[in-house]
């Protein structure tokens, strides 16, 4: 009878480990076959970011790639590109008093002066000079107001649908605005005109006696681990906070990489390096 009792108990027991052991596994769920490891994830302080080709306009990666933010100086890059395709080489471009005394950062050039438009788009991308943007929306639209139309039809032509530009330099005007894909078309054209290019890559410069550097620090980095560096342009108000265009040769393709609204100058440096990193490894990321 004490054997028979003692089987009876081993089996109810055993019976219950099953149902307990059946039931954990339930509540356990199935491991993905593609896990998403802690070091596939790409965490962007930035409050809007896009990696594209700029060749089929295939978004890479996005975040917030519609919401419409101050884009500071990376305005200047429609600037830019009105500027080669109204502009010769060797035409001048006049420096108004409105144009020389607009706000820092300038290249302080005296009211009723004249540079050739090369020198100008140097001292635009190169510098980042409000007095020359202005300068050149003068001598191309007529007027700020002039040429920021041009400015709006251009972008509408390039397929920008969420961009209003105010200013021809990105200084703010809350009416100012467009979005990290708008940008990355912009740029994508801009990447196309060789004068840009040139400007882009151009390290030191001197305009009137007055020598600078390229403000764009990528410009400065060698032995990428994200491609040929081509070239783009940086920006920065209090409001629109650290901004960053920037464009690189990827497996034959062009690639174009966007931060608005980073919080400080070495997150908008240090996600766009990241950003172009994960683009060029053709890995999949999530962004977070």
């Amino acid at each position: 009878m004490k054997l028979l009792h003692f089987v009876s108990l081993f089996m109810q027991r055993a019976r219950l480990k099953l149902l307990f052991l059946g039931v954990t596994m339930l509540a356990v769920p199935v491991a993905s076959t593609a896990p998403v490891y802690a070091s596939d994830r790409v965490f962007l302080n930035a409050k809007s970011a896009i990696v594209m080709d700029a060749d089929t306009h295939q978004v890479i990666y996005a975040k917030n790639p519609d919401l419409q933010l101050y884009p500071a100086s990376t305005t200047k890059l429609m600037t830019a590109i009105l500027l080669v395709t109204h502009l010769n080489p060797k035409d001048p471009v006049y420096i108004s008093k409105e144009a020389a005394s607009q706000p820092r950062v300038r290249l302080g050039l005296k009211s009723g002066t004249t540079i050739t438009a090369d020198d100008a788009l140097r001292a635009v991308i190169m510098k980042s000079a409000n007095d020359v943007a202005y300068a050149v929306a003068e001598t191309v639209g007529g007027s700020q107001q002039g040429f920021a139309r041009m400015m709006n039809l251009k972008a509408r032509l390039l397929g920008c649908t969420h961009t209003n530009f105010v200013t021809p330099n990105g200084l703010h005007d809350d009416a100012h605005k467009t979005t990290s894909r708008d940008v990355a078309l912009i740029l994508a054209e801009a990447v196309k005109y060789p004068r840009i290019v040139a400007a882009m890559q151009t390290k030191d410069y001197s305009i009137a006696g007055k020598p600078f550097h390229n403000g764009n620090r990528m410009l400065y980095v060698t032995n990428t681990t994200y491609g040929q560096t081509i070239g783009g342009k940086t920006g920065y108000t209090s409001k629109a906070m650290y901004c960053l265009a920037f464009a690189v040769k990827q497996h034959g393709h062009t690639r174009v990489s966007v931060v608005l609204g980073a919080p400080r100058k070495s997150f908008m440096y240090r996600e766009t390096r990241r950003l172009l990193d994960w683009s060029y490894r053709d890995k999949a990321v999530q962004l977070v």
